[in-house]
Order: structure tokens, then C-alpha cells, then sequence
């Protein structure tokens, strides 16, 4: 028998049996309306958002550490406290100055009244013995100090005292003399003026010695030591600021035409089963690498971690939704046949098996979503690897749940 008779005879027998031939069952359903996203799987590695780095802004010996490595700091928490060598007596003596200025000029405003006079006659008089008795007692703290009697630092602290009583009778008798308020008020002026610069200089040298935390986060680096004489500018600690994290995107070259900024990324890891992270893309790849046997482009995004869960050099997986599409009419992708190029599916007409073309949205890993070809009150069957052929006798049953 030649071919073309083969063939003719082949048709006709398709034809038989798909017109007079027994009702087969298979698997059926309906076309029904479901949100679908479309994604790529891929792994990524945990980065801090950023690392703060605390130096000395003055030299001194540390006193004390408030913080061990490792720990959880708040913006505004103290770390260390260094030795204090003479800051916060300097800050005394400043706003005394100040308060002094103050009064005086006040007093020249005010004139002076006899009774107020009287008292600072008797002030003067206590201010210039006990400045005698204070200076007496420096000569001596020198001449035991030359003999390695006494430590210098007694030497300097009574200079200090002796100073002090300097300037308030100084300040006293400026009150005594009452000058004329012409020409004086500019000079009282500019003095409280150098004053109140002195005081704030003095308060900033005593806040130094207090090293802060300039951000919340996690103490990765502690180089200081209780005894530790720090210079100007020394490097002390680092912080890394971890309540947001940057996820470091590993996306295989064919898949980054998929990425666009701001899909969302979701983001999972071994150590923390159950627990998601959520955040947008928000830098795209640059660049393909080469990652041990892949060559990929590396997608950032950033996501609140308040917990600190997410260390830095964490690996994770990485979901990334590249197409969404809410309450589309879908179908699962077991009954699309033909592949991407011709797509189709087999409806079910009059229990005959009809072929349907059909135009596909977004395609997620379970359903695909149909733009055109179907309707929700079709039926359609699920062929799986069985071969249907057109007019075919078809009895639906009832697909099974969670079709795949």
C-alpha cells in the first residue's frame, strides 16, 4: 500500500475513533479569577546599610567603658568616659568669670547704695586675707616641691586657688569703684561676650570626655581599653547600623532583562525558618560578574531588620516577584499545551474535546493568567502526558487540589 494511502487510512481511523469511539475520562476544571505573580529564585548575601565610626575628638587616658564588643548601642549612649585632668574645674573658673562680668555690668547700670558698698568693703577685706594666707602657703608648697616633698599637682592646684581669689577681688573692687556708665558699657559688654565663648569652649572640652554612640546599632569594633591614653582623633570603635540592611542580589545574566527597579524581593535564610523579609529593588546590576561558576549581576535592596537578625555576610534566599496581576482569570499552567510560541488549551464542548488558542499574561508557577481565548464559565481538561486529539469523547473529572 503506498504512503498517501497509509495516511489517508491513518486519518480516517483518528477520525473513527474520535467520532464513534468510547468516552475517556480525564482530568477537568474551570477557568477562575486569582491574583498570579510571576518570580525568580536566587540567593543573596546580607550587607550593613552603613557603619558609623566613633574617633576622639580630644587626648586623654580612658577611665572607664560603659560597652563591651558585641553589644547593641542606642544613638546618644555613652561608650567610654576619659580621665577628666582639670576640664571640669576649667568650666567652674569660666562661668564664674562670666557670672562676674555679668555683675559688674549690672552694677555699673545700677550705681552703688551704701549698704551694698559696706558689704563689699567686708568681702574685699575676708577676699585679700585669706588670698595673703593662700599665697603663703604656696611658697611653701614650692619649696617643698623642690625637694620632691610634695607632688607638682598640689603646687598647680593652690596656684589655681590663689588665682580664684584674684579675680573676685578683682571683681569686688571694680564693684567699689563704680565707674561711670559712659565708655564702659561696650568694654563690659565685650568681656561677657569673651566670657560666654570661654564657658562654651570649657563645656565642649567636658563633653569630650564622654565618647557617645553617633548612631543605634551593633558595636562590631572596640579599640579601647580602661588605661588606655588616647590621642586626638584615634580610631575607637565602629558601629554597624543593622534596624535596615542592604540585601545583596546574586542574579544570573539570562534573568536580569526580568529585574526592574522596584519589584519586590523577598527574603528568607536557613537561620531563621518561617521568618521574611520584604523590601524593593533599588539599585540594578551594573555589571556581570563571575560568582564560582555563574556570571551574575548584583541587584541591592534595603529592608528593616528592627530585630537584627540580618548579620552582615548572612546568606539568604532571595524570591523576587518580576509581574503581578490581581483577580485575572487564570488557569492552571497544566492545561496550557504548545508551549510559549502557540499556546493553547483543550476545552470541552458538548463532551468533545475542542482546541483553544489562547493568549497568556503573566505566568506564575502554578497558574497563568489568560488575556483572551477563554471564559469563566468554560470547562477545560488537564491532559498531562496524555495525547487528546480534536472532537475527542471526553468525560471531566474533578481535578485534584493544589494542581501542579
Amino acid at each position: 500500500m503506498s504512503n498517501p494511502a497509509l495516511i489517508f487510512c491513518a486519518c480516517c481511523l483518528g477520525t473513527a475513533l474520535a467520532c464513534g469511539g468510547p468516552t475517556e475520562g480525564v482530568e477537568g476544571t474551570s477557568p477562575a479569577r486569582r491574583d498570579i505573580e510571576s518570580a525568580l529564585t536566587t540567593n543573596g548575601r546580607i550587607e550593613t546599610e552603613r557603619t558609623a565610626v566613633v574617633r576622639s575628638s580630644t587626648s586623654g587616658r580612658v577611665g572607664r567603658l560603659y560597652v563591651r564588643r558585641g553589644a547593641k548601642v542606642e544613638r546618644g549612649e555613652p561608650l567610654l568616659r576619659l580621665v577628666d585632668a582639670g576640664q571640669e574645674a576649667a568650666r567652674d573658673r569660666a562661668g564664674a568669670r562670666l557670672a562676674a562680668a555679668k555683675a559688674r555690668l549690672v552694677q555699673l547700670e545700677a550705681g552703688l547704695d551704701p549698704l551694698r558698698k559696706a558689704e563689699l568693703l567686708g568681702e574685699l577685706t575676708k577676699l585679700e586675707a585669706a588670698r595673703t594666707r593662700a599665697s603663703e602657703d604656696l611658697e611653701k608648697l614650692r619649696r617643698l616641691s623642690a625637694r620632691n616633698a610634695v607632688a607638682r599637682s598640689e603646687v598647680d592646684a593652690q596656684s589655681r586657688v590663689l588665682q580664684d581669689l584674684a579675680d573676685n577681688i578683682e571683681a569686688v573692687s571694680h564693684q567699689l569703684q563704680a565707674p561711670p556708665l559712659e565708655g564702659r558699657r561696650s568694654e563690659l559688654e565685650a568681656a561677657i561676650l569673651e566670657a560666654e565663648a570661654e564657658l562654651q569652649e570649657a563645656e565642649r572640652a567636658v563633653r569630650a570626655l564622654v565618647l557617645r554612640a553617633p548612631a543605634s546599632g551593633t558595636l562590631f569594633s572596640l579599640a579601647a581599653r580602661e588605661g588606655d591614653f588616647l590621642e586626638s582623633g584615634s580610631l575607637v570603635a565602629r558601629i554597624g547600623v543593622t534596624a535596615r540592611v542592604t540585601a545583596r542580589i546574586f542574579v544570573d545574566e539570562p534573568e536580569l532583562g526580568r529585574v526592574t527597579q522596584g519589584c519586590v524581593a523577598r527574603i528568607s535564610a536557613d537561620a531563621y525558618p518561617g521568618r521574611e523579609w520584604e523590601c524593593r529593588v533599588e539599585t540594578l546590576a551594573t555589571e556581570v560578574v563571575e560568582v564560582g561558576p555563574r556570571r551574575v549581576g548584583e541587584v541591592l535592596c534595603q529592608a528593616d531588620d528592627p530585630d537584627s537578625l540580618l548579620l552582615p555576610g548572612l546568606a539568604v534566599r532571595v524570591r523576587i516577584v518580576t509581574q503581578r496581576a490581581q483577580r485575572v482569570l487564570s488557569v492552571p499552567r497544566a492545561a496550557v499545551v504548545g508551549g510559549s510560541e502557540e499556546p493553547f488549551v483543550w476545552a470541552v464542548e458538548n463532551g468533545r474535546a475542542a482546541k483553544r488558542a489562547v493568549v497568556l499574561g503573566v505566568v506564575g508557577p502554578v497558574y497563568a493568567e489568560v488575556v483572551s481565548g477563554l471564559a469563566e464559565s468554560d470547562s477545560i481538561a488537564l491532559p498531562r502526558d496524555r495525547t487528546l486529539i480534536e472532537g475527542q469523547r471526553l468525560r471531566l473529572d474533578q481535578a485534584a487540589e493544589g494542581i501542579q
